[in-house]
């Protein structure tokens, strides 16, 4: 990479996916016999077939390598199985805990037993199985948990402001408050360039490339364009074509472990006692923007890019309180305020009509005050000049014989 040029999507990989690091999996478990020849060749010749026809990346490659690796813990060689040890195999799985100790999630063995079908499957195709097909087919896996978020873990517009005040520079407030708005995954953020950030009098907009759907999105910032704004005037480099929205410290692409400890540091420096991960955000968004009462059509295509997506149910998480905001205000019965709100309101100056931070106490752009304690101190300050202008002509005389010294 170029010292003086921007970082480019072409620099670095998000998530690391160094085909060595499977490749010594096999390697290992070869030596330990987890694995024969036979089970290697097979499944390098079913991934390879993938590749051709489907395309698959290199991320994905790695993550089939080390699914064969770990499946031998279930099964005898791959080619010496009948159906009887599939079943085996899968009840096995069921029970069985992963590395960490722990047991393996309802979403894991339901990607494992289709995965493990499908190979199956695909050895029968090429006569390297006698597996009866109907058997095989009639192996059900126990479906998607899409429950993968409780409404305990979604972050409440108090916990994220808490986050935006933890960061130490513009790069993160700008990062943690885009993450917030767009609703975006981590990957589309860490791959945003600045062609793709427009910015207009009613805040900015993100087109982001959904490679996950196939689809353009049209993203609106109101929220997060005083930082993001912050952060492009800060910007190391010239803010445009394709250089990378946000980098490193060390002006490199993000990836994803840099993202993890940043937002680790910043759960500990806010005092919160949560797992924070980066897809939390976009699970809180798209929650929040529910409970405001957005279209959800309109959340779709801000979301998903698609109104017909079926990923809707698996992102909202309401809570009790929001039935009860529901059905009690069906009755008319209105509850008492509480403090936390499902928002982050940015504040409009009303003199000059810039959109400032959430909970801002003066405009950024004039300085006009935001509430009425800031008014009282601007108030308290001009009568204190008024009523000790000698005082003022001291502070000038310090201060013009200060910059007198700096000229010399």
């Amino acid at each position: 990479m170029d010292s003086l040029a921007a970082p480019t999507i072409h620099d670095r990989d998000f998530h690391i996916a160094k085909p060595i690091y499977a490749e010594r999996s096999v390697r290992r478990a070869l030596k330990e016999d987890r694995l024969t020849q036979d089970d290697v060749d097979l499944f390098y010749e079913f991934i390879t077939e993938l590749q051709a026809s489907q395309g698959i990346s290199d991320i994905r490659k790695n993550k089939l390598v080390y699914f064969f690796v770990s499946w031998r813990r279930f099964l005898p060689p791959y080619r010496e199985n009948g159906i009887a040890q599939i079943y085996q195999g899968i009840s096995a799985i069921k029970s069985a805990t992963n590395l960490r100790g722990r047991p393996f999630k309802q979403n894991t063995i339901n990607d494992h037993i289709i995965l493990i079908k499908r190979f199956y499957l695909w050895m029968i195709e090429n006569g390297y199985s006698d597996i009866p097909e109907k058997k095989l087919q009639k192996i059900r896996a126990p479906g998607v948990d899409t429950k993968t978020k409780s409404a305990e873990q979604i972050l409440s517009p108090s916990e994220i402001e808490a986050l935006i005040r933890a960061c130490m520079s513009s790069r993160d407030r700008a990062l943690i408050s885009v993450l917030y708005e767009s609703g975006c995954r981590i990957g589309e953020l860490a791959r945003l360039t600045w062609n793709r950030v427009r910015f207009d009098a009613y805040g900015a907009v993100l087109i982001i490339d959904d490679t996950k759907c196939a689809t353009e999105r049209y993203v609106r910032l109101v929220m997060a364009l005083p930082y993001l704004a912050t952060w492009r005037n800060d910007y190391p480099y010239d803010p445009k074509g394709e250089a990378l929205v946000f980098i490193t410290r060390q002006h490199r692409p993000l990836q994803y472990g840099t993202v993890s400890q940043l937002l680790l540091d910043l759960s500990e420096r806010a005092g919160l006692d949560k797992h924070i991960t980066a897809h939390i955000f976009r699970h809180s968004r798209i929650t929040h923007l529910i409970s405001q009462g957005m279209n959800e059509s309109v959340i779709k295509l801000m979301m998903w890019g698609n109104i017909n997506t079926n990923m809707f149910a698996t992102y909202a998480h309401l809570t009790g309180s929001d039935i009860d905001n529901e059905v009690l205000g069906q009755y008319g019965i209105v509850q008492q305020k509480k403090q936390d709100t499902t928002c982050l309101e940015p504040i409009q100056c009303t003199g000059c009509h810039t959109i400032n931070t959430p909970n801002s106490r003066f405009c950024s752009l004039c300085g006009r005050s935001f509430s009425e304690d800031a008014e009282t101190l601007i108030e308290d300050l001009t009568r204190d000049v008024q009523d000790n202008p000698e005082l003022v002509q001291k502070l000038l005389n310090v201060l013009i014989d200060e910059r007198r010294r700096q000229e010399r």
